[in-house]
């Protein structure tokens, strides 16, 4: 675990834009057509997920370009002033085949010149947080260092992959998140990483301890929670959003519930709306959502489960609660 707020660069999310491909789709109109379960497409529904998007034609590089481009375009970013890429994604084949590689790709494609670029993986999509943590690592390094850019792409491949476990599906897209040394606009805070071995197999598991392995889960989340909490220096009731990732909406009420959060702060419409897309969920939540509530000035906590034993919690503040330069 790693407490930003304490390392010598300051840091904060200076925008965040996504692409998904194609029309939203609904998981019980297809569930014929691909052969799901209903039983399991139900149960699914009755989590708080139905819709997605999916890419059958498109690569993860076109997707990453096309969230890329959103950034750059929508917020005047200029890919010049780009110091650093680091590409994260949570399926094992949701990169391009060697010799290619996404990163390099990406930056050929915009006339980026970073001093480094590259890739985090296996942590699935609690990977943001490794990757946050690598850009403050660069930005101690290389003083001249003023934007990261962290890019995240996945796909389904195959849609008998697409339902997640019990409580999520997959949507295909691609979402990029500009980390910016002293950013006017927020501060990021505190970052927990944990990664536990007793959930190496996630929710992957047989039937006879599935309810043991959801309740290991949820403790996991919450340790993650309390630690971020913890080393930002802001009390958990002092929060003003909660960000989960898209997946399980049951799930995130009932730890609210259990944490004495209030439902009102808990921000989980794209559970629903846009489903679950891997590591992007972080980036599309706050571009929609997370980003506009520190702007009015509230504290924010976002948190990521995964299937490989990683879990993450960042904290966002306002800069004028975070010594704004």
């Amino acid at each position: 675990m790693t407490s930003i707020a304490s390392a010598p660069v300051q840091m904060g999310i200076e925008a965040a834009a996504y692409h998904f491909p194609g029309e939203l789709q609904d998981i019980e109109a297809c569930a014929g057509q691909h052969n799901w379960p209903d039983a399991r497409v139900q149960a699914i529904i009755r989590s708080g997920c139905r819709h997605f998007h999916a890419a059958p034609d498109i690569d993860e590089v076109e997707l990453a370009c096309l969230a890329a481009a959103r950034l750059f375009d929508e917020h005047g970013v200029r890919p010049a002033d780009i110091g650093a890429v680091i590409h994260v994604h949570t399926q094992l084949f949701s990169v391009p085949a060697a010799p290619r590689s996404l990163p390099l790709e990406l930056v050929s494609r915009f006339g980026i010149r970073p001093l480094w670029a590259g890739s985090v993986n296996q942590l699935n999509c609690s990977s943001n947080a490794a990757a946050i943590q690598l850009a403050g690592a660069l930005m101690a390094s290389h003083p001249e260092l003023r934007h990261a850019l962290i890019v995240s792409a996945d796909r389904v491949y195959g849609e008998r992959f697409r339902l997640r476990q019990m409580s999520g599906i997959q949507s295909d897209g691609a979402a990029c998140l500009l980390i910016s040394r002293d950013c006017r606009r927020n501060r990021i805070g505190a970052l927990a990483l944990r990664n536990y071995g007793k959930w190496h197999q996630g929710s992957d598991t047989n039937a006879s301890v599935e309810r043991d392995m959801i309740n290991l889960e949820w403790h996991y989340t919450r340790k993650v929670m309390q630690q971020a909490v913890a080393d930002s220096g802001v009390a958990l009731k002092d929060y003003g959003c909660l960000l989960p990732h898209n997946s399980d909406h049951k799930g995130w009420i009932s730890i609210c519930k259990a944490m004495d959060i209030p439902l009102d702060i808990l921000r989980a419409d794209n559970i629903l709306l846009k489903g679950h897309a891997c590591c992007s969920d972080l980036a599309v939540n706050l571009a929609d959502i997370g980003l506009a509530e520190v702007d009015a000035g509230r504290h924010l906590l976002s948190v990521t489960q995964s299937n490989s034993g990683a879990f993450s919690a960042l904290t966002l503040h306002p800069v004028t609660s975070h010594d704004a330069n």
